[in-house]
């Protein structure tokens, strides 16, 4: 369907509607200052930057804190939880602890001026934790104690004490800790008081003024002030908030959200920009600054409200179904900006986080426009204009403005459209049109009505695959897998004349990719390496591919070619890494440089190569991005840390954009990188002990650890009596956004003489027979620039047993001289007696240890389950093969076979019968293979057949018939048949192969296409056929 010209008027109009909307959102929300703000449009891709979370599971969380060492307390409904990134501690309240957590229903959690961590619970008063102890301070109701039991808000007094608001009104601790009720009432406007009672919410400003937030309305006590006011806001409140700026945010239950300037007491409400705004009736029951320019509102069921408070423009933030960094769900019940600016979300089914620090990558996952399924971007173009076409996974084109979102769509299926397929290609023609190549022809698009044509090409089907376009002068180059044609640039329909057409010169006639010099050169990527036209009437250079040379060509799909501002040519290939022409000799001879997952690229099937504006290469891969340094060439792989969160790319489906952003279309979104943002987040997590235990006895790290900077209180003292006399321990860096990624070392000074990494994922260190003495344990970990931190240290004390004392040990000695005398004679027989006896007893036990080596090496090559050789059996026995068959010049098969309805047998009648069902098939296709060949489980309901000789595919295809139609077969397993098809991907070895995994990659898409051709079947690989499965 196209984009009509009454359609495009409705569009605009709709546009400036909501502009208009947030305008007057402004301009009534933050006064006259804010009217220019609105004015001006959104940063680009605004609209469409996706807010990516990282999940958690945890209970419903009411409220979150960080406490002075670095950890993360979340107060839920099912007790008090500390996180340090990898694991959640739970504190629960129990009657036969009198120091336990007095409540689990955690309605308030603070951390004081002093660093000390309080609950306020729902029914148990206020608790303070103790980290020596480990254990909570329990402060009830009575005389010394809490007003009520329901203790819902707390907030520092700025005098070393803090407010305490309960249901029945306000509470007071000094820096002592006394406690006093405070007598406050309310002075609204008639001037006449009443007493304040049940407060929810509590906010200390900069000022030093105190807001209330009561279940009859907001509440302001000024400093020193024996009443509070009402500031005329008479919804029941659940959250206040003070942003950088000053300004106070309020959440109210059912009106939304609500802000007062910085010195005044006068609330304004929140208004929700857009067509479908429902802010103002809505529960909003948290509030957070994630930046100076953006506030978050938490809702109950819609989401995150995100308020740029310079220009009053909201966007929502939701649960996506498809989308599993998504906001986790839309129930949002408390907001956190962690110390080192992560922002913690607590929803109904999860915690979530976070980082809005990367600034240079944005993840656009939805554009706006109606999407079926993920979002999938096979092919972008930047048009002159400034807009971005998008070709979408499920067929057609998305029109965007980067300000703006989505604004237009070129459906396809449709009659006068595109056709279903993808779009492979897109280009800018000198005519102002763009001609897109898809799986079923070449088009033409109007670039200003958006008419679509097909182009038709003399002797080309109408209906061919167009993978490649690219403009030269008057010549429009277009390449297929039916090789490169040329047409007149500009003419249209069948009078467009052919210029040229070239298959089978081109070594390999499938084209994938083509670059037009300005010289009138034309670099044409082909499926099988790369050739060169000097001009569009020269002859073919085919550039020669050599495997066993290191600055020649390989071979291998090129997926995309660009140059450099040395106008060196870089090619982009998908397996091979990148391949950079570095000179071309006297002779012609073409020397090439390779860059491969060895100098640091996340993948050797690079899906395109694109400069920026400063020169910078850049490649995206099925791994992620990485950016190239062309004068050193030295790569630097993005991760998550920098924002990247799509992971895999389209064949050559990268553009970069006037102001300097480049584009890589994704298999799950777009991914937009802003290099001139690139940066280094310099924070430094503090490393914590978060358990400690002196043999089997756990201790509270407190005790030895005092605060965040690990200085020590106390030595950790070993006992000799202590179970293997040692000591364990687990720690943690406490950085809450890459703690999966941090690596660690320790070392005991006085005992270890060089620092020792830790295993990856492993936190935990154990030291056993100590010698006595005094040692100290250092602990430290990488930033992501690669720096350690400064060390935390922990004294260690090993006494000695009464034996090791130096009185005793003399004694010891002086004896020995004496007895050692006069047991020589006496030694010296016994050992000519025994030594006949020990002789002996070593044959049997090297004999026995033989036999123990025998079962291990089983153990270690040999499934548990069905006996067969396992995995890694397989591959030894695959290297050995392809090393038999390149010296001998034989060939053999690889079968892949994957049993069809396994699961269901699983789901409906338990594992043990999925076990015995993978034990009969194990027997059956030991039956079906020959002597000389190779089985194996390669794990779950996977097995795998090396044939060895297999010459010709009709031995092969015996062995494959045998076994489908042997596994068809039905199994017994107590009243119950089951019944399972084997499905089985078949390929044959070539010595052109360039290692095991490319064989078994044949084999597994063999598998894929049997699996896909109806199951209970075998398929050969075939290149022609699944070449293009491989490439895309």
């Amino acid at each position: 369907m196209l984009l009509g010209n009454d359609r495009r008027v409705m569009l605009i109009t709709s546009r400036l509607q909501q502009h208009l909307r947030t305008l007057a959102l402004s301009v009534a929300m933050l006064g006259p200052l804010s009217c220019a703000l609105a004015e001006s449009a959104p940063p680009r891709w605004t609209p469409m930057g996706a807010t990516v979370f990282k999940h958690m599971p945890a209970p419903l969380t009411n409220t979150m804190a960080q406490d002075s060492r670095g950890f993360m307390w979340m107060g839920t409904q099912s007790g008090l939880i500390r996180w340090d990134g990898y694991t959640q501690r739970l504190y629960t309240a129990d009657s036969k602890r009198p120091r336990a957590l007095p409540d689990n229903f955690v309605r308030a959690v603070h951390v004081d001026s002093h660093g000390n961590l309080w609950a306020g619970t729902s029914s148990g008063g206020l608790a303070r934790y103790d980290p020596v102890s480990d254990d909570f301070t329990v402060i009830g109701t009575g005389a010394g104690g809490v007003s009520d039991a329901h203790v819902a808000a707390l907030a520092d007094d700025g005098a070393g004490g803090m407010w305490i608001g309960t249901a029945n009104g306000l509470d007071h601790m000094d820096a002592a800790g006394k406690l006093s009720a405070v007598t406050a009432t309310v002075l609204p406007p008639s001037g006449r008081g009443s007493a304040i009672r049940t407060i929810e919410a509590l906010l200390r400003d900069r000022a030093g003024g105190l807001w209330l937030g009561t279940r009859e309305g907001l509440l302001y006590r000024a400093p020193n002030a024996a009443a509070a006011t009402a500031v005329g806001l008479d919804a029941p409140i659940n959250a206040l908030f003070q942003d950088t700026a000053g300004r106070i945010w309020i959440g109210t239950r059912n009106q939304g959200a609500f802000m007062i300037p910085a010195g005044e007491l006068r609330a304004v409400p929140v208004v929700e920009s857009g067509a479908h705004a429902a802010l103002q009736k809505q529960r909003v029951v948290a509030i957070a600054e994630v930046s100076p320019t953006e506030i978050w509102f938490g809702t109950e069921g819609d989401g995150i409200v995100a308020l740029d408070p310079g220009s009053g423009i909201t966007r929502r933030i939701r649960h996506k179904p498809d989308v599993a960094d998504s906001l986790s769900d839309n129930d949002t019940y408390a907001l956190f900006r962690e110390r080192s600016g992560l922002m913690m979300v607590a929803s109904t089914e999860a915690n979530s986080v976070y980082d809005p620090r990367p600034q240079a990558v944005i993840t656009v996952r939805d554009t706006g426009l109606p999407v079926d399924g993920k979002l999938s971007v096979p092919s972008v173009l930047v048009r002159p204009d400034g807009k971005i076409w998008m070709a979408v996974g499920g067929g057609g084109i998305d029109i965007v403005d980067p300000r703006a979102g989505g604004i237009g769509r070129i459906t396809a299926g449709e009659p006068g459209g595109l056709p279903t397929g993808r779009v492979i290609t897109m280009a800018n023609g000198p005519d102002g049109n763009v001609y897109a190549g898809t799986q079923q022809g070449l088009f033409r698009i109007d670039g200003q009505s958006l008419r679509v044509e097909p182009v038709q090409i003399p002797g080309r089907s109408v209906s061919a695959a167009s993978w490649a376009v690219a403009f030269q002068g008057n010549v429009m180059w277009i390449g297929g897998l039916d090789g490169l044609w040329a047409l007149q640039a500009g003419a249209s329909g069948a009078a467009a004349p052919l210029l040229r057409h070239e298959d089978a010169r081109l070594g390999d006639s499938r084209v994938t990719t083509l670059l037009a010099l300005q010289n009138g050169g034309l670099w044409i990527g082909t499926r099988g390496g790369l050739v060169f036209l000097p001009s569009a009437e020269g002859s073919l250079e085919v550039v020669p591919t050599d495997m066993g040379s290191s600055d020649r060509l390989l071979p291998g799909f090129t997926s995309s070619l660009a140059l450099d501002r040395q106008g060196r040519l870089w090619c982009s290939t998908f397996g091979r890494g990148v391949q950079l022409l570095e000179r071309t000799d006297a002779d012609g001879r073409r020397r090439f440089r390779r860059i491969e997952t060895t100098h640091g690229l996340p993948d050797n099937s690079v899906n395109a190569v694109l400069a920026d504006h400063q020169g910078t290469m850049w490649a995206s891969t099925d791994m992620g991005l990485a950016r190239i340094d062309p004068n050193t060439l030295t790569v630097k792989a993005l991760t998550e840390a920098d924002g990247i969160h799509i992971i895999q790319y389209w064949t050559n489906s990268a553009a970069l954009t006037a102001e300097g952003e480049l584009l890589f279309g994704g298999l799950t979104g777009l991914t937009v990188v802003r290099p001139d943002r690139l940066a280094t987040i310099a924070y430094r997590a503090p490393v914590v002990v978060t358990d400690l235990a002196v043999g089997d006895q756990p201790v509270a790290p407190g005790r030895y650890l005092r605060d965040a900077s690990g200085a020590a209180a106390a030595a950790l003292e070993i006992k000799p009596e202590g179970k293997e006399r040692g000591f364990s321990l687990e720690f943690a860096a406490l950085d809450y956004s890459a703690s999966e990624r941090t690596q660690y070392t320790y070392r005991l000074v006085g005992f270890d003489s060089n620092w020792i990494p830790t295993a990856p994922g492993s936190r935990r260190l154990a030291y056993t027979n100590l010698p006595p003495g005094n040692y100290t344990l250092q602990l430290r970990a990488a930033t992501r620039s690669g720096e350690w931190t400064p060390p935390i240290s922990l004294p260690v004390h090993a006494l000695p047993s009464w034996h090791q004392l130096t009185w005793v040990r003399v004694l010891a000695g002086l004896f020995a001289v004496g007895v050692i005398a006069s047991l020589m004679r006496l030694r010296i027989a016994w050992y000519r007696r025994r030594q006949a006896e020990l002789e002996s007893v070593v044959a049997q036990r090297t004999a026995e240890l033989r036999a123990s080596q025998v079962m291990l090496e089983q153990l270690a090559y040999a499934d548990p389950l069905t006996g067969l050789p396992n995995r890694r059996l397989f591959g030894d026995e695959l290297r050995r093969m392809r090393a038999q068959a390149v010296r001998d010049k034989t060939s053999f098969t690889l079968m892949l076979i994957d049993l069809d309805h396994f699961k269901q047998v699983n789901d409906t009648l338990g594992h043990d019968a999925g076990d015995a069902l993978l034990v009969e098939v194990a027997r059956r296709l030991r039956l079906c293979v020959r002597e000389a060949d190779q089985l194996a489980r390669l794990g779950g309901d996977e097995f795998a057949v090396l044939l060895s000789n297999t010459g010709n595919s009709h031995d092969a295809d015996q062995v494959a018939r045998r076994i489908v139609d042997s596994v068809a077969e039905p199994i017994a397993f107590g009243p119950h048949q089951m019944r399972v098809g084997a499905s089985i991907g078949a390929a044959a070895f070539r010595s052109e192969l360039a290692n095991d995994e490319a064989l078994y990659k044949q084999a597994d898409l063999a598998l894929y296409q049997a699996k896909s051709a109806g199951r209970n079947t075998w398929v050969w690989y075939r290149a022609e056929e699944h070449a293009e499965l491989a490439g895309n």
